[in-house]
């Protein structure tokens, strides 16, 4: 058994090499001579405080232990075989003391075959035996990829059994690795048993919140969400002050009844009434004692304004506490904010429109969207757990701004930016459709870098992606899957072959929301719709519509691109010339053996937009695209025959004439009798004005043209 260790320099180049498990352990058992390992540890805190990076980080390789991998002829990084290995691994560790017992505790597990501290010194990396019941292991890689998730939730629930710490819950994935790490004392098992999963081992259920189970409860509090705890004293200290503003405002009003407009100007006096208030409303002496010192006797000695404090909460403490509307309101608005979110983790989905949800436990489990069920159940924990609150309330809270927005688009194209390695991807994806047009990679790249540049757009650009490739061969030959492989896994919900093209407010609908849209059996889209609604709305910049029961119409970012499919050649309908797609003829079957890397494809075209590559197409490609298409036109009648008896002639040539639209149609008549109708004048008028190789003039009854008849 052979591990991959891959190094990435600093121009995002991939260096491959392995090792076997023995001669790693001897390896990470000392530092390298740079001692890049015990420097990271070292400037760790500070990483952390101020987020920087560490510089020598591409030093350390990563090491793959689930598969082994090797680079295929395109010199992509392929999986070649399962090591049967499975990657846990245990973060937060108080440090490499923690980390030893967290080793020696994984040890008593028969299947543990490798225990190692992790990189920052704070986290323990576990190796662990998998096998299928009849003692093998899956030769394909998607069933290694089953094998391996069941086996993952499975390990999972038994190491957390005799961790310190919980395994971290992590994307069960075959391409798992960790960096090289320093351990003078790896704990290696050879001998390791494996692990047998039977098909019956799948995932855990997710664990109820609502339930008293106490492990749950554990993890769900343990994990606040990103950015919570940072939160906490912040907004202990806004409802304290809250408190203390209502507190001089019932001082205010007690004060005015008890003396009228001319109560005596005794501020300490009015200070102990402020103090006193505080009491019933229930906030901590030492609370009140900071904020009045802070706020109204700021000039006076600490222990003199403590001795007020004290006396009024002396005096108060045998008073029934007073119900305050506001406070209640407030504390119960709060109280529910707080359990919504110990509970549970919500983001805002700009791009779909609505707010998503997932238990708040290490068990990390799918967002899926907050519908009128799961409002209505979150009501009911909330209330079950004795809060006095109601589905509105729910619904004020899920709807409001205190959910962090996220953007699934960018998410993902910030997870690819700076990753480039310099290799042309765009254009390997392209050369795997076969045709005999050789402008098609360098079309490709351009529509590639309009598709990612209108993922960044914004309602207010000027152009949007106006044009769409168009595949054009007979069945069979994969036009489909390259189209939807062209979206990698986390945004495949961006992709839609489905269009209604009858229902224009869904179209808008689906162009706001969606990211690639493929026009599939475009030969179905009739010449009307194509010139006129298809063509418009492939070059709309943005949408304007009315959201459901608005009053108004509103703008709203433009984000798909669009793709088309065929099995007709003779698809394109617009005389004036089919500028909008870039028609591709195939010679033989789309190579989708491989799935393209999609992260290098989308880091090369984030590269080349920040260089200000041109996502668009000038007026001499434009003009090439033009000529190109004719040989994809679909000719009406009044057309055809036009090429049957006439064609373009020079001065001077022999037979040639001067005609005008009127004339040559109705000679055309005159051949095709009642088949072409008075209608077709206009057809034949723009079709003649819009052939570049024939020659015209402008006379007194309107524009000419040389024509002569064909022999």
């Amino acid at each position: 058994m052979k591990l991959t260790l891959i190094r990435t320099d600093k121009k995002n180049r991939h260096h491959l090499s392995t090792c076997t498990m023995e001669a790693l352990t001897e390896r990470m058992k000392s530092e390298n001579k740079d001692a890049v390992v015990s420097a990271l540890r070292r400037e760790l805190p500070m990483m952390q405080a101020y987020g920087m990076k560490f510089a020598q980080l591409h030093k350390l390789p990563r090491v793959y232990v689930a598969s082994s991998l090797s680079k295929d002829e395109r010199d992509e990084v392929a999986f070649r075989q399962p090591t049967g290995l499975l990657l846990l691994t245990a973060k937060g560790m108080a440090g490499l003391d923690e980390v030893e017992r967290a080793k020696q505790a994984v040890a008593s597990l028969p299947m543990t075959y490798a225990a190692l501290a992790g990189a920052s010194g704070r986290s323990v990396k576990i190796l662990v035996r998998l096998t299928r019941p009849d003692g093998t292991l899956p030769t394909d890689e998607n069933d290694w990829q089953r094998l391996y998730e069941q086996g993952y939730d499975y390990a999972v629930r038994l190491y957390d059994a005799v961790l310190p710490s919980p395994v971290t819950r992590e994307t069960a994935s075959i391409y798992a690795s960790f960096r090289m790490t320093l351990d003078p004392q790896p704990y290696y098992n050879p001998k390791a048993v494996p692990l047998t999963i039977e098909p019956s081992h799948t995932a855990p259920d997710t664990p109820n919140p609502a339930s008293g189970d106490a492990y749950n409860v554990i993890r769900m509090q343990g994990a606040k969400f990103s950015g919570r705890n940072k939160q906490i004293d912040y907004q202990k200290y806004a409802d304290n002050e809250f408190l203390y503003r209502r507190a001089c405002e019932l001082a205010a009003e007690e004060w005015h009844q008890r003396f009228g407009d001319g109560y005596p100007n005794d501020d300490e006096a009015f200070v102990a009434e402020v103090a006193r208030q505080l009491c019933l409303l229930g906030m901590d002496e030492e609370e009140a004692m900071a904020h009045m010192y802070s706020h109204l006797w700021s000039r006076q000695e600490e222990a003199h304004v403590r001795a007020i404090v004290a006396s009024a909460y002396t005096e108060a403490a045998a008073q029934k506490p007073k119900s305050d509307e506001a406070v209640r309101v407030r504390r119960e608005t709060t109280g529910l904010i707080d359990f919504l979110q110990t509970r549970y983790v919500f983001r805002f989905n700009t791009v779909m429109g609505y707010t998503e949800f997932r238990p708040n436990n290490t068990y990390t489990t799918p967002y899926r969207p907050v519908d009128s069920r799961v409002q209505r159940r979150l009501a009911l924990d909330a209330r079950m757990n004795g809060l006095n609150v109601w589905d509105n309330d729910v619904a004020r809270f899920l709807g409001s701004d205190y959910i962090d927005n996220y953007d699934p688009v960018w998410d993902y194209l910030d997870s690819c930016r700076n990753k480039w390695d310099g290799r042309d991807r765009i254009r390997e994806l392209a050369r795997t459709v076969p045709t005999a047009n050789q402008l098609w990679p360098d079309w490709f790249y351009t529509w590639f870098l309009a598709m990612v540049r209108q993922w960044m757009s914004t309602e207010f650009d000027l152009y949007g992606n106006q044009v769409a490739p168009l595949l054009i061969s007979e069945q069979g030959y994969n036009k489909s899957t390259f189209c939807r492989s062209l979206l990698p896994p986390e945004l495949s919900w961006g992709y839609n072959d489905n269009l209604l093209l009858a229902e224009k407010h869904h179209v808008l609908q689906q162009m706001n929301q969606m990211l690639l849209i493929n026009l599939d059996e475009f030969n179905q889209v009739s010449p009307a719709l194509q010139q006129g609604f298809v063509k418009n709305i492939i070059s709309l910049p943005s949408v304007k519509m009315k959201r459901p029961y608005g009053k108004h119409v509103e703008a709203f970012q433009r984000r798909a691109s669009f793709i088309a499919a065929t099995n007709m050649a003779d698809v394109l309908a617009d005389p004036t010339g089919s500028r909008r797609f870039l028609a591709v003829e195939l010679t033989g079957p789309i190579d989708v053996s491989r799935r393209p890397n999609h992260v290098q494809l989308y880091a090369q075209a984030l590269a080349a937009l920040d260089a200000h590559e041109p996502s668009w197409f000038d007026d001499n490609q434009t003009r090439q695209i033009i000529e190109h298409n004719r040989g994809f036109q679909q000719l009406p009648p009044a057309e055809q025959f036009f090429r049957d008896l006439f064609e373009p002639a020079a001065e001077g040539d022999e037979g040639a004439e001067w005609l005008t639209a009127t004339a040559i149609f109705s000679r055309i008549r005159e051949e095709a009798g009642n088949v072409l109708s008075e209608k077709n004048l206009v057809g034949i008028g723009r079709m003649l004005s819009n052939m570049s190789n024939l020659v015209r003039k402008r006379a007194k009854e309107g524009s000419i043209y040389l024509v002569k008849p064909r022999k």
